[in-house]
């Protein structure tokens, strides 16, 4: 049985229990803070769970996509160790909400591996939680399996979860019962009972039965119905049916190794049984694994960054990059080895063939900036891993840790990994010191806190159904709301006008009216729950008595009508930029909001002025000629891209029918949800305000539009009039009359320096009259009154024409900070071996800075202005020193 007949007859079996089939959600998490990634297949139903939501439906089946790098449930550090453990894996899972209960779900397992999977039950084994009486029972009982088949396991009380599951530290939970495979039944008879065989026996399904919802306190509160949750890890499943004890010898990976095998011009097939257990088992199986949840994670939303999920991902991409390098590889690679990933999973997730091209450039530019350092990185760990090992020590400093990842991008996962290699261990306290204070920010902060109270249910019924593309207010109700940690609280309405942030659009802002309050809606964000309105109380009381009942909400409509101006701006930007820049540049991060725009996307070099000047004309013509924008809704996905010829953009997540927004006569059609103008004439006018660099390979460019774009443009008028008029001319000729204010310029300053080289030749031969004689050597030490160091070098040059052998020590204040000069003479280098950087650093001391430069010519900075006095008095000590 293929992965892909796996993935069909699982879902196919619990279709026809009744389940409905849910399609899997995207491996980063939307509006849960609470987690890194997707890490189980019933993150979305968390609020199921709970009882916060209703669907239609109390059955479910899905195979969902998970990552788990990063938190309580991180399996980073075990790929390649073995052949079973996976940061990205596929779990294939049913659901109950309130319906059925253990017996179902512990039958049913039973019945799919025993008579889908046609496993041999002599193979099988379970456990149960500790005092789980019940599960024990239906599997003796009616299921028939032997009591020493049955091992109990677990303590929650002591902290002992075996058999006990939760999506975190908070949140859903409860017993579990799990079925593990015997891959080894050739080794022998065991007591199951008495000892628990990691290297026969593998977990293959998890039946989890929620009953608590663990608070922040460790509390365990009963839920309000009881669910069923299972997980069957896809790619074990994969591993069993085709009858290996390594996931990587299934076809769930062989294509991805091929592939690396290919780049690295080796054969592509190999005598697999031998490959996988042999020397480069490791390198192979993170590659493979790494490459697949990279990919995953990027056309699913996932950026790279220095924070949180970013992070994560990073690391994961460096790990990766590392092995690879130790395979052979010394340039970029992993982005090729994605399209292996693309290709073999893309029939399943439509996503990855839409976006894996996307994905694998953000990949390709991650990788060159790693590349770019990792040979120095790498170096400077073997230093001192030599030197240690040398001294008989066996611990990294945590200054050499960070020095590692701050200046050389190496993640301290990675480190630790290297180190192990070398049986070193790594100073984590002194590398997380050193970390804490580079990023002050963030230090204490969680990101992943969910500063929410308990919801409160005022109604019952459909929730967060948006009516505002058309409309700037609804009678509506409220469902739920609950208290946040600052005052304010969090609404959910029946239906709403405000817009949730998503797709680069800010939320909406206004304000929720009832019989006895006033609330100010500050912000609107998509959640699990719903469409969330934060708010604060302007009037009255709200609670669970006043909420209820009929009421009002309303948008800020001026406020909506400028940011449906940027973001219909911004479509047109976007058709721009393929028209001028490049038809690959894709968007890679956008932000509309009332007063400005933002637009992230992938291209290699800045964009010049022309160019920007021409995405600007073009941009404009499109407003002024008045351009009906016109949306399509529930379009048939295939047909939006394919026939309409739709752009999808990188990262967002759509279902199988979608929105297209088309402006009228233009090439200009893409998927969006976001709210627009009805017409381009509305915008009235754009202009770009800055083009950056934002990160390797990735452009930004920033503008305004409409009144804000107006307000720039009379704020640079009456600053042209006013320079004009400081300037003493008219606006028409104001680069004229800078051109010739230039050409002064730089012709007193050609005559200053000409004047600065004759006081510097006339003021030489007083000067080296009064040097001081040291040991027959010419000292002399000076404080001059110049401007730049170009006038300082012309009294060295004046100075050692006429000083023979000797030594000059100058000392002036520049731009406000202390600037030190040594001339040191040919023949004061070469007889009295006298080096010019040696003698600045020591009288740099006095400015409290360093120097350096050629042995006869030397130059330094400081900030201390103070000691300029000290340095120059005691300059003669320092080369009396330095002859000694």
């Amino acid at each position: 049985m293929t992965p892909t007949e796996l993935r069909d007859r699982f879902l196919q079996y619990f279709e026809e229990r009744d389940h409905q089939v849910v399609a899997s959600s995207p491996v980063v998490p939307i509006g849960d803070p609470t987690l890194l990634f997707t890490n189980a297949g019933m993150n979305q139903f968390k609020d199921l769970l709970l009882g916060n939501e209703m669907r239609d439906y109390k059955r479910a089946a899905s195979v969902q996509k998970c990552i788990r790098a990063g938190g309580k449930h991180n399996d980073l550090d075990e790929v390649g160790r073995d052949g079973r453990h996976l940061t990205f894996f596929e779990m294939l899972g049913n659901w109950s909400f309130g319906d059925y209960y253990k017996k179902d779900a512990i039958v049913w397992a039973w019945d799919f591996v025993t008579d889908v999977l046609d496993l041999d039950t002599s193979r099988l084994y379970v456990t149960v939680y500790k005092d789980d009486d019940e599960s024990f029972g239906i599997w003796a009982d009616d299921v028939g399996l032997s009591a020493d088949r049955i091992l109990r396991l677990g303590n929650v009380e002591e902290g002992d979860e075996e058999n006990f599951w939760s999506m975190g530290p908070t949140g859903p939970c409860g017993p579990c019962t799990e079925i593990f495979f015997d891959f080894h039944p050739e080794d022998g008879d065991f007591d199951w009972v008495e000892g628990f065989d990691e290297h026969r026996l593998v977990e293959i399904w998890n039946l989890v039965f929620m009953e608590y919802d663990r608070d922040e306190d460790g509390e365990f509160n009963p839920l309000p119905q009881k669910g069923v949750d299972t997980g069957m890890g896809l790619d074990r499943a994969a591993m069993v049916l085709a009858d290996t004890d390594n996931i990587f010898q299934t076809e769930l990976f062989l294509p991805i190794v091929r592939r690396t095998l290919e780049l690295l011009g080796e054969p592509v097939e190999q005598e697999w049984q031998s490959f996988f257990r042999g020397d480069r088992f490791t390198n192979f199986a993170v590659v493979a694994d790494h490459s697949r949840a990279v990919t995953f994670a990027l056309v699913d939303g996932a950026r790279f960054s220095n924070e949180g999920r970013g992070s994560v991902l990073r690391s994961i991409l460096r790990r990766a990059v590392r092995f690879g390098r130790q395979l052979g590889f010394e340039g970029p690679f992993v982005y090729q080895v994605s399209k292996a990933v693309v290709e073999n999973f893309g029939d399943a997730y439509p996503e990855l063939r839409e976006m894996g091209d996307r994905a694998g450039e953000l990949i390709r530019v991650e990788e060159e900036r790693f590349f770019r350092t990792i040979d120095r990185g790498i170096e400077l760990f073997d230093d001192v891993a030599d030197r240690l090992e040398s001294d008989s020590a066996t611990e990294i400093p945590g200054d050499v840790v960070f020095k590692l990842h701050a200046t050389f991008g190496f993640p301290p996962d990675l480190t630790q990994v290297m180190a192990d290699e070398r049986g070193l261990t790594l100073d984590w306290d002194g590398y997380q010191a050193e970390w804490a204070e580079h990023q002050e920010a963030s230090r204490g902060k969680d990101v992943y806190a969910d500063t929410g109270g308990q919801w409160v249910t005022v109604s019952e019924g459909p929730h967060s159904e948006f009516v505002g593309y058309d409309r700037d207010s609804a009678s509506t109700e409220v469902r739920k709301f609950r208290a946040l940690n600052d005052g304010q609280f969090d609404v959910i309405l029946s239906r709403t006008p405000f817009y949730g942030e998503a797709g680069g659009q800010v939320g909406d802002e206004g304000v929720i009216l009832g019989a006895e309050f006033r609330l100010a809606v500050h912000d609107t964000q998509r959640g699990p729950m719903g469409w969330l309105h934060t708010c604060t109380v302007e009037q009255g009381v709200f609670d669970e008595n006043t909420a209820s009942g009929p009421i009002n909400a309303r948008i800020d409509s001026a406020r909506r009508r400028l940011i449906q101006s940027n973001h219909t701006a911004t479509h047109l930007l976007h058709e721009a930029l393929h028209e001028i820049v490049s038809p690959e540049a894709f968007q890679a991060g956008s932000l509309v909001a009332p007063d400005r725009l933002r637009f992230d996307f992938s291209h290699g070099s800045p964009v010049d002025q022309a160019q920007l000047d021409a995405i600007e004309a073009r941009v404009n013509r499109f407003i002024a000629e008045g351009h009906p924008v016109v949306t399509h809704d529930n379009v048939d996905r295939d047909t939006a891209v394919g026939e309409m010829g739709a752009t999808a953009i990188f990262g967002e997540k759509y279902g199988d029918k979608v929105r297209v927004v088309q402006i009228a006569d233009s090439p200009s059609v893409e998927l969006c949800g976001g709210a627009h103008v009805a017409n381009t004439r509305e915008i009235g006018l754009f202009r770009i305000t800055s083009e950056s660099g934002v990160a390797a390979g990735i452009r930004r460019i920033e503008a305004l539009s409409n009144a804000g774009a107006l307000e720039a443009y009379n704020r640079d008028r009456a600053l042209v009039a006013e320079l004009a008029g400081a300037l003493k001319t008219s606006p028409a000729h104001l680069v004229d009359r800078i051109a010739s204010l230039t050409e002064e310029r730089a012709e007193l300053e050609r005559r200053v320096d000409q004047l600065a080289q004759k006081l510097a030749a006339q003021d030489s031969g007083r000067i080296v009259d009064d040097a001081e004689d040291v040991d027959g050597l010419k000292v002399i030490a000076k404080r001059i009154d110049v401007q730049t160091r170009d006038e300082m070098l012309n009294y060295a040059d004046s100075l050692r024409e006429k000083l023979g052998e000797g030594v000059v020590l100058l000392a002036a204040a520049i731009d406000d900070k202390p600037a030190l000069l040594c001339l040191v003479t040919d023949g004061a280098f070469k007889n009295r071996g006298l080096k010019a950087g040696d003698l600045i650093n020591e009288a740099a001391a006095h400015v409290d800075g360093r120097g350096g430069g050629r042995p006869t010519l030397a130059q330094a900075g400081g900030s201390n202005l103070d000691g300029i006095a000290a340095a120059v008095d005691g300059f003669s000590a320092i080369v009396r020193a330095a002859l000694a």
